[in-house]
Order: structure tokens, then C-alpha cells, then sequence
């Protein structure tokens, strides 16, 4: 029987050398609107942090709540055991908060002018962080020639729209997509994922608008997060930093569109890495689908990848699958967020 295929993958935008654009950044990023601190004062003070080893420094401080900088400071040190090279741990980082209702951060990673990578952190209903996802290099979401590419698509200019009473905000939907909500003067708003430029379905985000903004009404404020989050104490700290992560495995990049058999096809056992590993000796190529949920993911996309956290006695502790990274950005989400809501498929020769 048929599966359901997500109908914006009739159309495949081939989107070449993404890389974030700096000046505009600096020129766009004020006019966005966020939940809690407004994000026009993104730029406004630096906060050099030193914790462990770590030297990263910290901007857009007044846009995420200290346990949710300290939780990235620890990520950004686990990261950088992969190789001394990969400089997560000496990246400023900046902050930009993912609302209204979602309790998610968006967080960049740059030496300089380089990108190192990006991680979006989000707290559960206990007030407890997790690393959703993550990124290495210039490939992250909510890339702005991305953006530009996608409005000169609706035949739009951002500063006009701005300018004319419209607004652009950075949006976050567990379990995985990443969108910027384009709001129209005297119009309904544009959906655009942000990590392959696609128009998403009005009706599915509107109704997702709604979901954050009942979520929003039921929080005093993001700063109340802050409180109810489990703050990292040395103990803890000690833990965490034990953490270290393998080398990255990576697989050719391929898109799902040139082959459909894996449409028909059953769905793969998979359980863990290792298993996936062996799927890859067989078949080379898999793709990762959420089926009905693939708007929520951007999919179905191609894996691409994966990385091992272990602890310092060798034992996998977590598993994050990297999918992506042809038409859109390439994403280590963890393996079980991906085995709760889809299927992973064999292309077929």
C-alpha cells in the first residue's frame, strides 16, 4: 500500500552554498520578533564566560535564562571532544529565543566570522533541557539567503513588508520544525521552513500558531522557565563533562525525489545505530519519513549520518542521527525522536 508522500517534495529546490550572511544578520535580526527580551537588542552587550574548559563566549545574554547559557556552555564542551580542531568550545554563542509557547533556544555557534555549528536547546513540562538537535559548519536553520530565496519566490521584500506594518518571526514546533511565520499588512501570514526554504501548509500552521499561543497564556514568562529549570550544580557538571562524542559518520548525501520505489517498500528494523549501520552495508542508501508527520520535519529526507555520545567508561549514552543535508540544512536529531514518529526506508537500486 501506498504511503503518504509529502506533496512539496513534487517540486525539489536544489539550494546551493548556504552560508549565513553576517552583514545581514546584523541588518535583519532587529526587526525579528521573539518571545520574552525583544531580539532587537540581540547585539546589544557581550558576556565572556569561562566554565570548565570551555572559553565560549556568550552574546544575546538577556535572550535566554542562565541554566539555558550554562546547559549550552556544557554542550559546546562535549562537542569539542570529537576533535581539537572543531572549536565548539571557544564559539561565541548567540541566543535567539524560538516562540511564543515553545521553550526552545536557538543557538549559534561562530569563531569570528566562521560558523562552528548550532544547537537548539528546549525544556519539557519538568523544566529539564534537552539538545533537540545540532549542526556542524555553515549549514544551520534559519539562514537568511534561505529566507530572501523563498520571499523573491512570494515576490516579497522583507524591509518593505517590515516597513509596511508586517513582522518576521522565528518559529520552533516539536518535535523538529524550524519555520519563520512571515506576517502580511492586511493578509494572511506566509510559513516558510527554515531549513529548506519551502512554503508550508496555512490550515497545519495555523493550528499550530494557535496550540503556542494557548501554551503562551499558560506561562508568566520565559524567565519563569529559569526558575523551574534544573539548575546544573558542580555534581552535575562533573557528569556531563565526563560526556564525550565519537567522529562523525557520514554518508553520501542523496535525494529521496530521483528514486520513489522506497515509497512501496517496507519499513526497516531499526533499533539503535549499530543496526542502522549494517542497513547501510545493504541497501547504501535510507531515507527517514514521519509519514503524515512529515511537515513537522521537513521530509522525508535522506540520512546522512550519525554521532555517539559516550561516557568516560566507553558506554553509549545517546545516539543522534543526522538527516538532511541535499535540499536542506543536515541535522543530528536524537535516534529516538525519529523511531516515535516515522519509519526509516532502503532506496532501492
Amino acid at each position: 500500500m501506498k504511503r503518504p508522500f509529502h506533496k512539496g517534495w513534487n517540486v525539489i529546490r536544489r539550494i546551493t552554498g548556504i552560508v549565513m550572511c553576517l552583514l545581514c544578520v546584523i541588518t535583519l535580526l532587529p526587526l525579528l520578533q521573539a518571545e520574552g527580551a525583544g531580539i532587537q537588542n540581540a547585539f546589544r552587550s557581550v558576556l565572556p564566560t569561562t566554565m570548565a574548559t570551555s572559553t565560549a563566549e556568550l552574546h544575546s545574554d538577556t535572550l535566554a535564562p542562565d541554566a539555558v547559557q550554562q546547559f549550552a556552555r556544557e554542550q559546546t564542551i562535549i562537542l569539542s571532544t570529537e576533535h581539537e580542531r572543531n572549536h565548539w568550545d571557544h564559539a561565541q554563542l548567540d541566543f535567539y529565543p524560538l516562540g511564543p509557547g515553545t521553550r526552545s533556544w536557538l543557538v549559534y555557534a561562530n569563531v569570528g566570522q566562521s560558523p562552528v555549528g548550532y544547537m537548539i536547546i528546549s525544556a519539557n513540562d519538568q523544566g529539564q533541557f534537552q539538545l533537540s538537535e545540532y549542526g556542524h559548519g555553515e549549514q544551520r536553520p534559519y539562514n537568511f539567503s534561505l529566507l530572501d530565496q523563498a520571499l523573491n519566490r512570494q515576490q516579497l521584500d522583507l524591509k518593505e513588508l517590515i516597513t509596511n506594518g508586517g513582522g518576521l518571526q522565528l518559529r520552533y514546533a516539536p518535535p523538529l520544525l524550524t519555520y519563520w511565520k512571515v506576517e502580511r499588512p492586511n493578509d494572511d501570514a506566509i510559513y516558510i521552513d527554515a531549513t529548506n526554504g519551502d512554503t508550508l501548509p496555512t490550515g497545519v500552521l495555523n493550528a499550530l500558531d494557535r496550540d503556542s499561543q494557548q501554551a503562551t497564556k499558560r506561562m508568566k514568562s520565559i524567565r519563569s522557565i529559569s526558575v523551574q529549570a534544573v539548575v546544573i550544580t558542580p555534581e552535575d557538571s562533573l557528569q556531563v563533562s565526563s560526556l564525550s562524542v565519537d567522529s562523525m559518520d557520514l554518508q553520501p548525501l542523496f535525494d529521496p525525489a530521483d528514486n520513489l520505489l522506497w515509497i512501496t517498500s517496507k519499513a526497516l528494523s531499526i533499533s539503535d545505530v549499530k543496526t542502522l549501520d549494517q542497513q547501510w552495508k545493504e541497501h547504501k542508501k535510507i531515507v527517514f519519513s514521519a509519514d503524515q508527520q512529515n511537515v513537522l520535519y521537513g521530509g522525508p529526507l535522506p540520512v546522512s549520518g550519525y554521532q555517539i555520545w559516550r561516557d568516560d567508561r566507553g558506554t553509549v549514552q545517546k545516539q543522534y542521527v543526522a538527516i538532511g543535508g541535499n535540499t536542506s540544512v543536515r541535522r543530528f536529531v536524537p535516534l529516538q525522536t525519529l523511531l516515535r514518529d516515522g519509519h526509516f526506508y532502503a532506496v532501492k537500486p
